[in-house]
């Protein structure tokens, strides 16, 4: 099962190479706020928390990055990085940003036309739309939608790390 899950995944990981230029357009506009007088937020679906914990917390964390929480006032200077399965799960997050008229970088499965992905300054799609290995009874199993948002998380941060060291050395 592995094997068959491996070769699906890179598969994957191989079409995130079409979103080069937003998650590098994205991460121009985070450090934008980071720079200014802005703020940088990240929020995710309940499954994707792991990313919020990463962004705020982990190792390799966002510099000055917050968890976007019910009352957080956003301004227009502002960038949040929404990471969801589901864009619905999402809505309140999503709201919050285009009423304040923050940067949005929505990550999510498809753009499938919904009215909240209009509100998406970058939107970032990760291809997980189904799971990934059939199995005997005729479902299928093992849907990454964390390990792939997790990659383009790495993608957005070390694209923002090196943008970040380019102004340091101005």
């Amino acid at each position: 099962m592995m094997k068959i899950f491996e070769t699906q995944l890179s598969g994957i990981l191989r079409k995130l190479n079409k979103s080069e230029m937003d998650i590098e357009d994205a991460a121009r506009v985070t450090a934008q706020s980071i720079l200014s007088d802005g703020k940088v937020y990240a929020a995710a679906s309940p499954e994707l928390g792991g990313i919020v914990s990463q962004a705020v917390h982990g190792t390799d964390a966002v510099p000055e990055c917050n968890r976007l929480e019910k009352d957080t006032v956003l301004s227009s200077l502002d960038t949040v990085w929404v990471f969801t399965a589901r864009v619905e799960d999402t809505e309140a997050e999503i709201r919050a940003v285009q009423e304040a008229g923050a940067s949005l970088v929505l990550v999510l499965p498809e753009a499938y036309g919904h009215e909240l992905e209009q509100a998406a300054s970058f939107l970032i799609e990760t291809h997980v739309t189904r799971p990934l290995i059939p199995v005997e009874s005729g479902e299928r199993i093992g849907e990454p939608h964390l390990l792939v948002s997790l990659h383009i998380y790495y993608a957005l941060f070390f694209q923002l790390h090196e943008i970040l060291e380019e102004h340091e050395e101005m």
